[in-house]
This record gives C-alpha cells, sequence and structure tokens, in this order.
C-alpha cells in the first residue's frame, strides 16, 4: 500500500476553501455595534450576513453578543397550518 493510499482524499462539491480571519477586539465590537444598528434598523440576519460577508452563524452570535433581542421568525403567508 503506498502514502497515497493510505492518505484519505477529500473530495465533494465543496473543494479546498479560503479560511477567514478572526475578528478580535476593537474590529469585533465594531462589527457587533454595526450589525445590531443595522438589525435594529429592519435588516433581517440574512440580509446583514450576506452584506458584511458572514456566515448566518457568526452574524446571528455578534447580534446576541451585542445584546440584541432577536425577532421571532414571520409565518409565510399561504403557510398550510396542521
Amino acid at each position: 500500500m503506498t502514502d497515497e493510499q493510505k492518505t484519505p482524499v477529500r473530495r465533494g462539491p465543496r473543494g479546498p476553501q479560503e479560511r477567514r480571519p478572526r475578528r478580535r477586539g476593537q474590529e469585533r465590537e465594531k462589527l457587533r455595534s454595526d450589525l445590531a444598528k443595522g438589525y435594529d434598523s429592519g435588516a433581517s440576519i440574512r440580509m446583514l450576513a450576506d452584506d458584511y460577508e458572514l456566515s448566518f452563524g457568526l452574524t446571528r452570535t455578534l447580534l446576541l453578543e451585542a445584546g440584541v433581542t432577536l425577532r421571532t421568525r414571520a409565518r409565510r403567508s399561504g403557510a398550510v397550518e396542521k
């Protein structure tokens, strides 16, 4: 058995990904503040995540760290009730 056969190869639709830098200190505080202002003015978590090029999970975490009370998910009109 060769070394290539022993090493698992990661295959799939994602391929190699670039790691994002961690946000710490004043940069993180500013980001939390900006996200909180945007969320309070009516933007959704997904919209903020897209605008700031963050994941949904990180955006949500930063909002919670900022002390924001998250809105409930709105029920879609036309949804079937059981």
